[in-house]
């Protein structure tokens, strides 16, 4: 499945080899564009002769967790992918930014936004989502956050039984490795099949931001533990420097069970529902230009991700009533699919110069040995070295609960921009920082209260859905307030003496657009925002979990669709409250969950196989 490129003595020919495939995944992200396809509906639909007893749609952070755990125990297992596998390039975690312009990517746009990404060509956000094996797992910044107790304590109290904190931190701990410090057996594991750990290169960011965030109030905590408020050193999904995707994690071991079939470059189409018993019984799927119908015993599990599970719903009669009838799709059964759309953003605007520095030349021949042969040096971090969480005061939580996440970043936003598809204009005010070198503070809105939707564009299964955010549109202006005052937060890390010593002073080079305003006046801050934040592709909620009294609940908390049976979900799409953080491992906990929901309920028998 992948060849991992590591060596004890690299040579120069060695060298060569890496720097020719590094350029032409750098090429291919230059000059990729997405083109849309049209489904040809004459098709003839092919039976797949093989029997299964479940089919999952998508190898991402949840489905290749399930496949993993279901054919571990002699269940035959079909797995489908859109995408393809990984390459020893794609794992290289400097080079991530690089694969949001690749294949590997679906290439979602938005539709043109209000309050956000208006610095964006066309308005419009990119919604990155991994089209590959390993998902999102394998093109996303890695970065591993479990969010807070109080996010799945409220999960429960919704009426999901079997979702509190309690109940999933054995999930949280099955499913790692981890290799961070401080290390607390009560909260964190080692032996699971994730890998994780903190960078194994940092520059003065680490130490110094920690320093700033301590003189602020922030302790230094391991936010996957007892205690999220605080900082830490960020927490990767990579295994010795290299990128570690749920494909690497559970796939690989699995490979070769004769129980799991994983056919990569398969899209799926539609679901198969009998029109009488309203079962799920199996899919249609396009792969090497020919269109197949695949059965499954016993279910079918939809993995595909928050925005593609939502349309293969969709596209399978169900969801809204008026949405399908629209586009003369039968419907099977009627739930508000795509209605309860939640999606962190980030405001990219706050950064710190080194006065006096600049951007020190790489030496990319070291940066390679080093890289091969140790899994260490600039190659082997996406960029951010920590990461707080804090509460405002802003927004309407009255407990203590974070709304904004920092995370800081040594990149020039110059080299890194491009990759967010801005407008020349607000890429020349970036080049106006020139060589300088940055480090760059994110924040994050952590409970967004705009909700957005994901519809259908028409019946066309090639074709992208519509994906409206509808961030920032919050009738009370609570996450424009609580952003502005994560943003106003972040300023005192400029005044602390841990940043003084390192000589770093606010950037106020005024972002193009925003020349009328005064620098750091609260006018200037609502034009800022307005063009420099960004989607974080952090979506959930669009087949919400939730009791049956819940009118926008889509599954239960078996992760069973309501009105249509032998079919469940398990993905970001479930979440119904937003995680107080990134989404990968909370997606892969509901993976490790699902297995063993549907474990209990079809009585795995046997061991699991060599």
């Amino acid at each position: 499945m992948l060849v991992t490129l590591s060596f004890s003595r690299v040579s120069e020919e060695n060298i060569r080899e890496f720097q020719a495939g590094v350029d032409a995944l750098i090429k291919e992200s230059q000059n990729y564009t997405f083109e849309e396809k049209n489904f040809d509906t004459n098709l003839h639909v092919e039976s797949d002769p093989k029997h299964y007893d479940f089919i999952i749609v998508g190898a991402g952070a949840a489905g290749s967790v399930i496949a993993n755990r279901l054919s571990a125990k002699h269940y035959k297992v079909l797995l489908l992918e859109a995408g393809g596998p990984e390459t020893p390039y794609t794992q290289i975690p400097k080079l991530g930014h690089f694969l949001y312009n690749t294949g590997y990517n679906w290439g979602y746009l938005t539709t043109p936004q209000k309050h956000i990404c208006r610095g964006m060509i066309d308005n419009k956000c990119d919604m990155a989502a991994g089209k590959a094996l390993g998902g999102s797992t394998a093109i996303n910044n890695m970065y591993c956050t479990r969010g807070n107790r109080e996010d799945y304590n409220k999960w429960a109290a919704m009426g999901n039984h079997g979702w509190s904190y309690d109940d999933l931190l054995p999930y949280f701990k099955k499913l790692e490795d981890a290799f961070v410090k401080p290390f607390d057996p009560v909260y964190r594991h080692r032996g699971g099949p994730f890998h994780i750990e903190h960078p194994r290169y940092w520059t003065d960011i680490t130490n110094g931001s920690l320093s700033a965030g301590k003189e602020l109030g922030f302790d230094n905590i391991d936010f996957n533990a007892k205690e999220q408020f605080g900082m830490g050193r960020t927490q990767l999904s990579t295994k010795r420097g290299k990128r570690h995707s749920t494909a690497q994690a559970y796939l690989v071991p699995a490979r070769k069970r004769p129980n799991l079939v994983i056919k990569p470059f398969s899209h799926v189409t539609k679901l198969l529902i009998d029109s009488e018993s309203k079962e799920a019984t199996g899919v249609e799927f396009f792969t090497n230009g020919k269109l197949y119908a695949a059965k499954a015993e016993k279910e079918v599990i939809l993995c595909a991700g928050a925005i593609n599970t939502a349309q293969i719903l969709k596209l399978s009669g169900i969801g809204p009533r008026e949405e399908l009838d629209k586009l003369g799709i039968p419907v099977v059964a009627k739930l508000n699919v795509g209605r309860r759309f939640k999606n962190h953003v980030s405001f990219l605007g706050l950064g710190l110069i080194y006065k006096n520095t600049t951007l020190a030349k790489e030496d990319e021949t070291a940066e390679i040995i080093e890289y091969l042969q140790k899994g260490k040096g600039p190659l082997s971090v996406p960029g951010t070295e920590t990461i707080a969480y804090f509460k405002t005061g802003a927004s309407g939580h009255k407990r203590r609960y974070p709304d904004i996440e920092f995370f800081f970043h040594n990149e020039n936003p110059a080299i890194t921009a491009k990759s967010f598809r801005f407008k020349p204009e607000i890429l020349e005010s970036f080049k106006s920082l020139g060589n300088k070198r940055i480090l760059e503070i994110g924040v994050m809105l952590t409970h967004p209260q705009s909700t957005g939707t994901v519809l259908l564009k028409d019946k066309d299964p090639f074709h992208h859905p519509l994906v409206d955010p509808n961030s920032l549109s919050d009738p009370d202006d609570e996450d424009f307030r609580t952003l502005l005052a994560g943003i106003k937060k972040g300023l005192n890390f400029a005044d602390t003496e841990a940043f003084k010593k390192m000589n770093l002073v606010v950037n106020k080079y005024k972002i193009a657009g925003c020349e009328d305003h005064e620098w750091g006046s609260d006018d200037y801050w609502k034009c800022a925002i307005k063009l420099l934040t960004v989607s974080v592709h952090h979506v959930t909620g669009t087949a919400r979990m939730g009791p049956k009294c819940d009118k926008d609940a889509v599954v239960d908390n078996k992760l069973s669709v309501y009105g249509v049976e032998k079919l469940r979900v398990a993905d970001a799409s479930v979440i119904p409250i937003t995680i107080s953080g990134h989404t990968m491992i909370p997606s892969i906990m509901i993976g490790e969950k699902a297995s063993d929901l549907i474990l209990q309920k079809w009585k795995a028998k046997g061991t699991p196989q060599n």
